[in-house]
């Protein structure tokens, strides 16, 4: 046992030394072996005040040689220039915190050479990816703050926050190249006091580089010309500037504190636990990393996506806020705090993109598309009050709000309204808003209010509605009672059928005359008429909701507030049929042909329509009083099996068919049918003809009916037409 556990750990320790080397791979030592970092600036004479933080700051022993580095040194001049912006005296001013942020900001992890800085490669440097040259942009430094304690309001405790180490960014000549940009003007947007000089090379971040790749036997040393300020995340970085606290505000409500397990065995005194701030459903931006672990690797390990990903915040300033609010929600609520989650996180959502750092050029090109599909799109020189780089991405402050497309299409009342919460929830939960991206298609939603839907009975149980914490994002739930009467959440395929149901994607500008559409679940329609609108269950109960138009213009449909929920009828025909006979049975017109369904032994109990192996079908029944008549006339046939043969030819299978509809006038479902009657080898067939104001069907011998039902009844497994003849398909 003990020789297995030795092996184990051998195996295990060569694996990890291989990946070790693979990384060695990408930061290679140079071949030219020069001294230390700290011998050549040492003995360059002007880079005191640099050496000195770096003694302070406990990093001269790696800067002496115990590790692979690369070195950016300000000479004396520069850090003169930024103790005099910054109000220092000198290095003996900084205490060692601050002296590690700052001089560690000018460590960069490994060995980086001009032409790996310039198109950095994460995979490794003969991988070849032309379009991405450039665009890892970020790269790690020893640079980090202390932890910092915040208070959770959700739980109510102290949490202790870990802050990463920061990311530099290095502007190669390259990303410009690769984005098809120019980059002088683009570069210089964010850096006003700074020149870009990165012709065949690159700036590190607000400096320039005066000297390239200067070889020692620990890494690289750059010459920039500048202090390199640390960098803090956009989220900081925003925090500071003025007019845009509501924004920060909104973005807070989602606060969210993840226990990082890891980090606290690693850097936490014994008991502590440390946490890393985010915002649940929205974007990372007050994280120092771009890639914080969940995506099956580590968070250090995932180098490509630390380097080449950047949040882009595009923040409205408060009086944008203020104004949408005005326009949008005042009506309803208070003040942005009274705002329920959803909408306010969709709002949000429009103004962060996730990707390759975003330029200028990029905006004014119309490059930028956010989740809901609409372009990001502004004026660079007159819409942005105020910008900046962070360490994880890039600020614009903006004097107007990116409202996103769905804020103003036939979702827009589910947002606005806090009486449409719960059908907001709904859609949002089952990932049915993104149906309703692009402008291309136009819609018809039927909404029902919070209150039709706490009345409603699905799946054989009421729906609740459980707020949860009112401070967490994503605590509050649709539930339904399961079998033992527990209430549980519903699941996310309960809610698509409901809230699709409710769709159309087509546009009813009125709510009259006899007409029917496709809901967006397949087999399930909704029937208008005068009397108003029922989906398949309540048409099959004789009952039609009221609908009222929703006050608003809507860009790609109609918005109709509904009195019932318009769920789809969730029984079966073939288990229902055998009681039309009996005097409570909502399809009582169909009492005849269950007796003889019934004769025939069709609807036995486990053996209900057995023939049709389970698939929908089509079922055109003659009227009670054809059924009757024709038994008189001696046209149905009083053996068992013979009355099977004979009723099997109404029943028309949908596989055997291949249609995604059932008939219905002018919907062109029509042409010859294969009916579940064997006839030979094959089966029979029926012609059904569609005139666009109604359906008749003819026999293979000829004969012709009617269908008389304005609607047919819909079930889970078929649609059922009355028509006016008994039928023979002569055989």
């Amino acid at each position: 046992m003990i020789k297995r556990i030795t092996y184990l750990f051998s195996a295990c320790f060569l694996l990890f030394a291989c990946r070790e080397v693979g990384w060695e791979e990408h930061y290679e030592r140079p071949e030219w072996l020069k001294g230390n970092a700290w011998e050549l600036l040492e003995s360059r004479g002007d880079f005191t005040i640099f050496l000195e933080a770096v003694e302070k700051s406990g990093f001269k022993s790696l800067v002496e040689g115990k590790g692979i580095i690369t070195v950016l040194a300000p000479p004396d001049d520069a850090f003169e220039q930024y103790f005099s912006e910054e109000g220092i005296g000198s290095v003996d001013q900084l205490s060692e915190a601050e002296a590690k942020k700052l001089v560690g900001y000018h460590l960069v992890y490994y060995s980086f050479s001009r032409e790996r800085f310039a198109n950095y490669r994460p995979e490794g440097q003969f991988v070849e990816k032309p379009a991405m040259a450039g665009l890892y942009y970020k790269h790690r430094t020893k640079s980090r703050d202390t932890i910092s304690v915040e208070m959770d309001k959700v739980s109510g405790k102290e949490r202790t926050i870990f802050h990463k180490e920061r990311f530099v960014p290095v502007f190669s000549y390259n990303l410009f190249t690769s984005k098809n940009i120019d980059a002088a003007s683009n570069y210089e947007y964010f850096y006003p006091e700074s020149t870009w000089t990165g012709s065949g090379g690159f700036n590190v971040s607000n400096a320039t580089v005066s000297e390239y790749a200067l070889p020692t036997d620990n890494g690289y040393v750059y010459i920039v010309d500048r202090v390199v300020k640390p960098l803090e995340t956009v989220y900081n970085e925003l925090e500071q500037e003025e007019g845009y606290s509501d924004f920060i505000k909104i973005y807070d409500r989602f606060t969210n504190y993840w226990y990082d397990d890891e980090t606290s065995k690693a850097y936490a005194e014994a008991g502590d636990s440390l946490y890393v701030k985010t915002h649940m459903g929205l974007p990372e931006i007050a994280s120092e990393w771009s890639y914080n672990g969940g995506a099956g690797l580590v968070d250090y390990a995932n180098l490509a996506a630390l380097s080449a990903n950047a949040y882009n915040v595009f923040a409205p300033n408060n009086a944008a806020l203020d104004a949408f609010f005005s326009e949008y929600w005042a009506e309803n609520y208070g003040s942005l705090d009274e705002v329920p989650f959803l909408p306010i996180r969709l709002l949000l959502s429009n103004h962060v993109y996730q990707g390759s750092i975003v330029f200028p050029a990029e905006i004014e090109r119309g490059d930028i598309q956010s989740n809901f599909g609409n372009t990001i799109q502004f004026d660079p020189a007159q819409d942005v009050a105020a910008k900046g780089i962070g360490v994880n991405g890039v600020y614009y402050g903006l004097n107007e709000v990116i409202v996103p497309e769905l804020f103003r299409g036939v979702i827009g009342p589910l947002l606005q309204q806090p009486k449409y919460s719960m059908f907001l929830q709904m859609m949002y939960d089952s990932g049915s808003l993104q149906a309703f991206l692009g402008d291309a298609l136009k819609f018809t939603v039927f909404i029902p209010t919070n209150e039709t839907i706490l009345n409603t009975i699905y799946g054989g149980s009421e729906i609740f509605w459980n707020e949860g914490n009112p401070l967490q994002f994503g605590d509050e739930a649709i539930e339904v009672e399961n079998a033992d009467g527990i209430r549980v959440p519903m699941s996310t395929g309960a809610m698509r059928a409901f809230v699709q149901n409710h769709i159309v994607t087509e546009e009813i500008t009125e709510i009259s005359g006899t007409k029917v559409y496709r809901t967006r679940n397949p087999f399930s329609y909704l029937y208008i008429t005068d009397e108003g609108v029922a989906s398949s269950n309540s048409y099959n109960l004789g009952e039609f909701a009221p609908a009222t138009t929703v006050n608003g213009e809507w860009n790609n449909g109609m918005a109709y507030e509904v009195e019932r929920s318009l769920i789809r009828e969730e029984g079966s025909f073939k288990y229902i049929i055998a009681s039309a006979s009996s005097g409570t049975s909502t399809i009582q017109e169909f009492s005849e042909f269950s007796k003889l369904l019934s004769q025939a032994g069709l609807v036995e109990p486990n053996n209900e329509f057995e023939f049709l192996f389970g698939d929908n079908y089509m079922l055109f029944a003659p009227t009670n009083e054809a059924i009757l008549e024709a038994k008189e006339q001696g046209l149905i046939p009083e053996g068992e099996d013979e009355l099977e043969d004979f009723l099997r030819y109404y029943f028309v299978p949908a596989s055997t068919n291949s249609y995604s509809d059932y008939a219905f006038p002018g919907m062109g479902v029509e042409g010859a049918l294969t009916t579940a009657q064997e006839n030979g080898d094959a089966f029979s067939q029926l012609t059904l003809m569609d005139n666009g104001t109604g359906l008749e069907l003819r026999s293979a011998a000829g004969e012709t009916a009617s269908v008389v039902s304005t609607f047919p009844r819909t079930y889970v497994d078929a649609a059922v037409y009355q028509i006016d003849k008994v039928l023979n398909s002569g055989q």
